[in-house]
């Protein structure tokens, strides 16, 4: 998570990072991004991405929303996907190819 979050800083992004749904969801709920990168399985850190990516769907948010994951199985994509994910990325993936992921799905604006 560190690598990510010194990453998109260094591009400009103004990054939160949440190791709990009650975080992320205060966070998304007191301000406003332009995409939310979620891992779908963080059973490590007590839920599962596909809750949180409901949940900004569920609040008609504007943030566009990132799936990387290691599980690139028809069924979990299917499964992201029926919840309106924007983009999918599986692991192992490169900060490159997640730059231009948010990138074109944010307009380039960090």
């Amino acid at each position: 998570m560190r690598a990510y979050k010194e990453h998109f800083t260094q591009r400009g992004y103004k990054v939160d990072c949440a190791r709990e749904m009650e975080e992320a969801q205060t966070l998304l709920a007191h301000f406003e991004y332009g995409a939310v990168l979620v891992d779908l399985r963080l059973s490590k850190l007590g839920f599962d991405g596909l809750s949180l990516v409901k949940y900004v769907h569920d609040l008609a948010l504007s943030t566009r929303v990132v799936v990387l994951t290691g599980y690139g199985w028809p069924e979990i994509k299917a499964e992201a996907q029926a919840q309106g994910i924007d983009a999918f990325v599986q692991k192992p993936a490169t900060l490159a190819q997640l730059s231009r992921t948010i990138s074109e799905l944010t307009g380039g604006e960090a």
